[in-house]
């Protein structure tokens, strides 16, 4: 058929090997200074660096827990795995954690630019998509990040699937379908949010492969019907997992739904327009009616445009479908964990964003030698301000400090990046300037127990007991459920030689918390005294 002869034309080795290299080599180099860089006090510690598991490294035990945990809400055995590997062959030499985050976004973009070819994109519009992909600065996030390994490793799986896809769509076999499958799943365990690729897999069928004039839709459909099942059981896992680990949404439907359509414009202003880049985007207490109305006027109008203009510019149809679909799990209509107190991230555009850069590839003219020659400068100047802002952005993630500084300067009411700037100041002994972003905190948000918290903690370090349990008894009062608060205050009354008071606070923390292992040696030795 005549998408065959395509595809077969378009295997991009070759004259594309100079491509390949030359993208590979660059992304290490633009990444390179993170060898430098230290772990970050923001869910590193929970995948590396205090997770017990992950610190005894490639274990028959480890690799059971991996398969078995939700820790942390999803089931992601893959990610762990890998940190497991790192710290087996690293130690906890972070730089190295680093350039494994790289490697893995190097091997990505190279994926993708021939997983494209392959599906028949001209090489040197595949080369231009990888590259976007590649270096821009909203994916600095993803690979500087080194807890958001399972980013990279499902970009991994993820352009390893439409690799494998294209040679199914040439030779149809069922090992091809298999190896697919495999694809798949292990991009599911690496992150849940793969589970839209049977989506992305019609929407190619559509264009550039142009299959639903030879099988139709409900064809098309059946074939990628085993993606679905898998994909629908992936998603009950991950609701259910998080329902019963950590936080599902609070917030109205109503109140989702602005949130997720501002979200979408603001992604896509992002892509154009990427500054003031942040770890965290609070959520706003309202959204003014105009970005509402303007968000909703953009996504309609693209959309309708993409729908209606479908045969005329296929790939913006393929394109634009592609990035809302892949969007969908992560754009807040559901909230999990992080999104229930923020807006957006950058990292949830790893993926998503390969849709847009492929219908601006497309888009670029190149019917004349001027028009030509117009595109390769315009995407020269792109790539190279990319690179730029990438490096620029990298900058930033140096260490915890550098990070929630930044943070706090370039967005509004950031409660969570003051409280973790605060954390990273306090733990370089800086405790004056720890204690007032911690005051910060609580003042954007005064119900905001965790910085209550903290300001007890810095309390205790200044030898201040009483002033400590006051703001300990604030944080239960907004949280009776805080073992961290009931602990603080048994070391305040200990501290104080009330010792019997002491014994009761413990014994509460453990009761929320049983693996909280300060609780028990404290209450070990407040028993040891008052036998």
């Amino acid at each position: 058929m005549w998408f065959e002869k395509r595809i077969q034309s378009a295997v991009p080795f070759g004259g594309a090997d100079l491509a390949i290299i030359t993208l590979a080599l660059a992304v290490v180099l633009v990444y390179l200074p993170v060898r430098n860089y230290d772990f970050i006090r923001y869910d590193d510690e929970k995948y590396v660096t205090e997770n017990p598991q992950v610190l005894r490294g490639l274990t028959a035990d480890g690799v059971l827990w991996a398969f078995k945990t939700t820790e942390i809400g999803f089931w992601q055995p893959l990610p762990w795995l890998s940190h497991m590997v790192d710290v087996e062959a690293f130690g906890l030499k972070a730089g190295a954690h680093h350039m494994v985050n790289v490697l893995f976004h190097a091997v990505n973009a190279v994926l993708l630019f021939l997983a494209l070819s392959a599906l028949t994109l001209p090489v040197w519009r595949s080369a231009f998509v990888a590259a976007l992909f590649a270096f821009h600065p909203m994916h600095v996030e993803s690979v500087a990040w080194i807890a958001e390994r399972k980013d990279v490793l499902s970009g991994f799986f993820w352009a390893l699937a439409l690799w494998t896809y294209a040679g199914y769509v040439r030779s149809p076999r069922p090992g091809r379908y298999m190896a697919l499958m495999c694809c798949f799943i292990l991009g599911l365990m690496s992150k849940p949010m793969v589970v839209t690729l049977p989506v992305v897999l019609l929407l190619l069928d559509y264009w550039p492969l142009g299959r639903f004039s030879d099988r139709g839709l409900r064809a098309l459909v059946l074939e990628k019907l085993p993606m679905f099942i898998v994909g629908a059981a992936s998603g009950l896992v991950t609701f259910f997992t998080e329902t019963a680990g950590r936080v599902i949404q609070t917030a109205p439907l109503p109140s989702r739904l602005i949130n997720a359509v501002v979200s979408y414009a603001l992604y896509v202003e992002k892509m154009f327009y990427p500054a003031r880049l942040s770890i965290i985007y609070p959520k706003a207490a309202e959204t003014a009616p105009v970005y509402i109305v303007g968000s909703v006027l953009l996504i309609a109008a693209v959309s309708v445009w993409a729908v209606l203009g479908r045969r005329r510019y296929p790939y913006l149809f393929t394109g634009w479908f592609w990035f809302l679909a892949v969007m969908l799990p992560s754009i807040g209509i559901v909230k999990f964990g992080a999104l229930e107190f923020q807006a957006m991230a950058d990292r949830y555009t790893y993926v998503p964003y390969v849709g847009l850069f492929m219908a601006i590839a497309m888009a670029l003219p190149s019917a004349t030698p001027l028009r030509k020659g117009i595109s390769a400068a315009s995407s020269v100047l792109l790539l190279a301000a990319c690179i730029a802002a990438s490096s620029e952005q990298l900058r930033c993630w140096r260490d915890t400090v550098t990070l929630f500084s930044h943070a706090v300067a370039v967005t509004d009411r950031n409660y969570v990046a003051y409280n973790n700037l605060g954390t990273a100041l306090a733990i370089k002994g800086l405790e004056d300037d720890a204690y007032t972003a911690f005051e910060t905190a609580v003042r954007i948000s005064p119900f905001y127990k965790t910085a209550y918290v903290n300001m007890g903690n810095i309390l205790m370090q200044k030898k201040k007991p009483d002033e400590a349990i006051k703001y300990y008894e604030k944080a239960v009062s907004i949280d009776a459920q805080l073992p961290g608060a009931y602990l603080g205050i048994g070391v305040a009354l200990l501290s104080m030689d009330k010792r019997r008071e002491a014994v009761g606070y413990f014994q509460r923390a453990l009761a929320i918390d049983p693996n909280l292992q300060a609780a028990r040696h404290y209450l070990n030795e407040a028993v040891k005294i008052n036998p």
